[in-house]
């Protein structure tokens, strides 16, 4: 925009507005992978260009064809310089959804049109040098409409971020603000003012040194609100962030929620004089900080229970800096934890009610059945009675079993499927069926769990799988799954070539009293389905490759690192087919 004019000093200014450029640069491509750093980085670069294009024109014949190339290179500084600080101030106060491909193609459509009339400067538009005064065109005047729009938006949109901001970003967007007011302040005091050389640059000067002191003082590239007000909004937890003076600076709607009783504007607070009314937090919180690590602790307050975490933050040096705290209203929990507590101890008091109280009464109803055979051996209603304390038998131990298999299994142990398979397979009275173990993987399990699971899905086959209601010719079979062939082992299946089970049933297999045996209890396959959720498992029950019922068992966690147990004392199946 200057045509002549080579003051020593504006010179002087140019050239280390080009060199401070490069400088900061340098300093912004180091954390380039930072959000932001990209279009701040080439908007310094921009500046540089724009005062090193100024002060290479002194230098030159105003008329020649090289001070229009360099007029050309002038105008491209501020073009990019122009769409970067719009781009950088979006990203940074956290309306990075408008920074699009097609957003950047608007954006470049006037500073492209701007180097066309410069290039070629039709009919005069742009501007005309007169006895080296430069006369402004129509072109230029509505180049300059658009440049102070950008500018504008760029400057409310910071200057609300700093309205908004906490004493954390206050810093750094304070010294944005100024920046960039310092930059277009100067070109508007050569545009519209009584200053007839391009001062712009003078602007840019007090822009990188703000920069500079944002950068080193104020972390510019460590920590950038983007989405800050977004992301905290949401967060449900009370957030807080305090720094190395142990002085609250930051926090939440949660957190504020949760201090309300305490200070109403705890912001630059003293942590000791927020929870003095709070000693057990602030013994906790000492606790929790009294080393840079990481931190959990539960908190029982007279109005409900809290789960406190505490992270060190940390800058782009390793430096620690302060400390995040989240807070977390776990009441609900706790109460739901201890209503299940009551739950739990409620079904230990019924399963030892079905296991002495019920069953004494049948030993005895046993004993008298006995010595009625003794007096009547012949008597055909003994045979009924008995049947009859069988099934109550079953059902004492069936129920007793589903009480006590649901609870989680905390502690499992490596296990060896095929083997736990042939203990199973030696606890059933199994007939004339046969059984194929191909499963040589070690799982993580209750033994005596799985061998239980494993049981009832082979009763369940032997008793349901065969259409003569025997176990004729019915073949079982235990194998794993996998993800993809040769792929690693995710679960096992227990499938039967028998009739299977169809597919308007499959759902209902596994609800607690569903059987289709009169003589059933239905909670056979309810137990496995027990067991299986214990051990974190996903049970389902699908059509086997050849008909029948296969049962299949998901997230089932394989290890080879450990010695596997065999569940039992009893010895390893050593054959992959097994007779009775």
């Amino acid at each position: 925009m200057v045509l002549g004019t080579g003051i020593d000093l504006i010179q002087a200014i140019y050239a280390i507005v080009a060199v401070n450029s490069l400088v900061l640069a340098a300093v912004l491509y180091r954390h380039r992978e930072r959000i932001g750093a990209i279009p701040l980085l080439v908007n310094v670069l921009a500046t540089g260009l724009w005062a090193a294009s100024l002060l290479a024109r002194t230098a030159v014949d105003p008329e020649s064809a090289l001070a229009h190339a360099l007029l050309v290179s002038l105008f491209l500084g501020v073009g990019l310089y122009l769409l970067t600080l719009l781009v950088f101030t979006l990203e940074y106060t956290g309306r990075e959804q408008f920074v699009r491909p097609s957003t950047i193609a608007i954006l470049s459509i006037e500073p492209l049109l701007v180097l066309a009339f410069i290039a070629v400067n039709p009919g005069q538009r742009f501007f005309t040098v007169v006895d080296g005064t430069v006369e402004w065109g129509i072109v230029f005047w509505a180049h300059v409409v658009y440049a102070y729009a950008i500018l504008t938006v760029a400057t409310v949109l910071i200057v609300g971020l700093l309205y908004r901001s906490q004493s954390l970003y206050r810093g750094q967007t304070a010294t944005l603000v100024v920046g960039t007011v310092a930059a277009w302040a100067a070109n508007a005091l050569y545009v519209f003012g009584p200053v007839d050389v391009e001062v712009s640059p003078v602007g840019f000067l007090v822009t990188g040194a703000l920069y500079a002191v944002a950068i080193t003082r104020y972390r510019l590239t460590d920590i950038v609100p983007i989405a800050r007000d977004r992301v905290l909004a949401t967060v449900s937890d009370a957030v807080f962030v305090v720094d190395e003076q142990e002085r609250l600076i930051d926090l939440n709607p949660v957190g504020r929620d949760l201090l309300e009783d305490i200070d109403s504007s705890p912001i630059g607070a003293d942590i000791d004089a927020l929870l003095a009314d709070r000693p057990e937090l602030r013994e906790g919180y000492r606790d929790l900080t009294a080393t840079p690590t990481r931190g959990d602790r539960e908190f029982e307050l007279s109005d409900g229970h809290y789960h406190v975490r505490t992270t060190p933050i940390e800058d782009g040096r390793d430096r620690q800096v302060g400390w995040l705290v989240m807070i977390r209203d776990i009441t609900d929990r706790k109460r739901r934890e201890a209503q299940l507590e009551r739950q739990n101890e409620r079904l230990e008091q019924f399963a030892d009610l079905v296991s002495h109280d019920l069953r004494n009464p049948l030993n005895v109803a046993n004993g008298y059945l006995d010595l009625a055979r003794e007096a009547d051996d012949d008597a055909a209603y003994l045979a009924e009675i008995e049947q009859s304390h069988d099934r109550m038998e079953t059902i004492i131990e069936d129920v007793l079993t589903l009480a006590r298999e649901g609870a989680d299994v905390t502690d499992p142990e490596p296990v060896a499927l095929a083997a736990i398979a042939g203990r199973a397979w030696s606890g059933v009275d199994t007939g004339a069926a046969s059984i194929v173990i191909d499963a040589d993987v070690t799982v993580l399990a209750d033994p005596e769990r799985t061998t239980r699971l494993l049981e009832n899905l082979f009763r369940n086959a032997i008793e349901h799988g065969s259409e003569r209601g025997d176990s004729a010719d019915l073949e079982i079979t235990v194998g794993t799954l996998a993800d993809a062939p040769g792929g690693s082992v995710t679960g096992f299946y227990v499938a039967d070539d028998g009739v299977g089970i169809p597919p308007a049933k499959r759902e209902h297999v596994f609800e607690g009293g569903y059987t289709t045996d009169e003589d059933g209890t239905g909670l056979g396959l309810s137990i496995v389905s027990e067991i299986a959720t214990a051990h974190e498992w996903t049970a389902s029950v699908t059509e086997s490759e050849t008909g029948g019922a296969r049962f299949e068992f998901r997230s089932v966690e394989t290890t080879a690192d450990a010695p596997a147990s065999n569940g039992g004392s009893e010895p390893d199946l050593e054959s992959d087919s097994v007779e009775p």
